[in-house]
């Protein structure tokens, strides 16, 4: 590519993938500060309404993304909507590794398409934070069973626009099928299952430390 920031560009601005509204909503709504995004690749939208970030990823792609630094910050600062310094940090490696951050710190913890990182990487997330989640890899399942998350909003969307929707909480993660599911199950099949009724991402409120 002729820029490395075109690799921004190629998945999510062409793709209308970037979900800022979505972002900012969750910023607005649960006044969050600092986001933790483990399998981030460069999706670097949240740095655009969230003044501090944590992103992870091995992918090499991403580290050589991230290693300029000075050309993401300048982008970022194009971007951005909050009025304080912007606070970065890339770690490349896998996210089931230690990560270099204080534990119980985070206010948004984000998965999507990445694996369970609600289990792994639940640590970093203060009580009271919000996991964004969807059910790439069976994650928002899994965190539907998890004693320490609770189902507080979903995500819908609309022609690009994003809702976040608090009604009827009580009818998602319903099998279709008559299974006994439970978190080790979900973890060993490694993807969703079918549920009567479904959202794009799903908000969970971690509720135990």
């Amino acid at each position: 590519m002729k820029n490395h920031l075109d690799l921004y560009n190629k998945y999510y601005v062409d793709r209308q993938f970037e979900k800022a509204d979505l972002f900012e909503l969750l910023a607005d709504k649960y006044q969050i500060k600092v986001v933790l995004y483990p399998g981030s690749f460069v999706h670097i939208t949240p740095s655009f309404i969230i003044p501090k970030a944590y992103y992870v990823d091995a992918d090499k792609a991403a580290k050589k993304f991230f290693a300029n630094k000075e050309d993401v910050m300048g982008l970022i600062g194009k971007n951005k909507i909050y009025s304080e310094d912007t606070v970065l940090d890339f770690f490349g490696q896998d996210y089931f590794k230690p990560i270099d951050i204080q534990e119980e710190t985070v206010d948004l913890l984000v998965s999507q398409y990445a694996g369970p990182i609600s289990q792994a990487c639940k640590k970093y997330l203060k009580k009271g934070g919000h996991l964004l989640v969807n059910n790439s890899h069976a994650d928002a399942g899994i965190a539907a069973l998890d004693p320490d998350f609770q189902l507080v909003g979903v995500v819908k969307s609309s022609k690009g626009k994003h809702r976040i929707d608090e009604r009827t909480l009580g009818e998602y993660f319903c099998p279709k099928k008559d299974l006994d599911l439970s978190i080790e199950y979900l973890l060993k099949l490694g993807k969703g299952v079918g549920y009567t009724k479904t959202a794009d991402s799903y908000i969970f409120e971690k509720c135990c430390s």
